[in-house]
């Protein structure tokens, strides 16, 4: 039996800083199991910039439609990497 979560799941990925600026990536994590095996998917669909107290999105081409609304679920994990970044 092939089992799918509809349209996969948003994570945060590993926060990289960069020129001053700390980039993490919004991905869509997709797991496919049939029996014993799984195949994962992981797509990156946004990039999230953050300069001191200022924050960017940049939705890449195929994002699923309300990538940026869900962004606020995912508040927690955000503030965690920016922590990273900054230490």
């Amino acid at each position: 039996m092939l089992e799918e979560k509809e349209g996969g799941d948003l994570v945060i990925g590993g926060a990289r800083n960069i020129g001053g600026r700390c980039i993490i990536p919004v991905i869509r994590a997709l797991a496919i199991r049939q029996g014993e095996g799984a195949v994962i998917s992981l797509v990156p669909v946004a990039l999230l910039f953050a300069e001191g107290e200022d924050e960017y999105l940049t939705l890449l081409p195929g994002a699923p439609p309300g990538t940026g609304d869900a962004i606020g679920t995912l508040r927690e994990n955000i503030e965690r990497e920016k922590e990273k970044c900054a230490g």
